[in-house]
């Protein structure tokens, strides 16, 4: 008897432990993707201001991981370059993703969220998303996450069945096949600055 009320207090232990623990998870990676997903609806709304536009950004950029998302981008080309030289260009890479969300008018998501389903590791997620769109009717939207330091973020968005991260590879591939790696800093670079004067 005395053994089954220490095991039942080591069962209640577990349980406890293993349901308090969840919480701590910051943002599960539903509602990470809704987040970004509904705040970006929201420009149907008459709000398609650059303004309204940097707003937003500044709201939802913090949801992705913009280092996984470069590193993934450079592919082979990542490892050869110095932790400074990364830190620079995954600042000038997240600056241009910011300029493409900013250049592009209306909401990227459509007007409605109409189905989600996530499937999540320990490491990793995936958010499936169902949208509707007035003009193109139901459309579909895939994020991938990693969880870091107990934080869900978003590091590719296949959109429609283009990846955001493979876009990006093939043209800084493409690029560095006839460039050098400084010579695509320098474009990200003018990029960023043309991007500040159109503000």
């Amino acid at each position: 008897m005395r053994y089954r009320k220490i095991a039942f207090k080591i069962f209640i232990g577990i349980f406890f432990l293993t349901f308090t623990f969840t919480p701590l998870w910051s943002g599960e990676p539903g509602d990470v993707v809704k987040e970004v997903i509904l705040k970006d609806i929201s420009l149907k709304d008459g709000g398609n201001t650059k303004e309204r536009k940097l707003k937003l950004w500044e709201e939802i950029s913090p949801l992705f991981n913009f280092e996984e998302m470069a590193k993934r981008a450079m592919r082979n080309h990542w490892e050869k370059r110095s932790p400074d030289e990364k830190r620079e260009f995954v600042g000038l890479f997240a600056n241009n993703i910011k300029a493409a969300y900013i250049r592009k008018s209306g909401s990227r998501f459509g007007e409605k969220i109409i189905s989600l389903m996530e499937k999540q590791g320990n490491k990793f997620a995936k958010v499936q998303v169902g949208l509707i769109n007035k003009t193109e009717g139901k459309m579909s939207a895939d994020f991938f996450l990693l969880r870091k330091n107990l934080e869900w973020r978003i590091y590719d968005v296949v959109f429609e069945g283009v990846s955001l991260v493979s876009n990006y590879r093939r043209q800084f591939n493409s690029f560095l096949s006839k460039s050098s790696y400084e010579e695509l800093i320098q474009k990200l670079k003018q990029n960023r600055a043309k991007m500040d004067m159109e503000i």
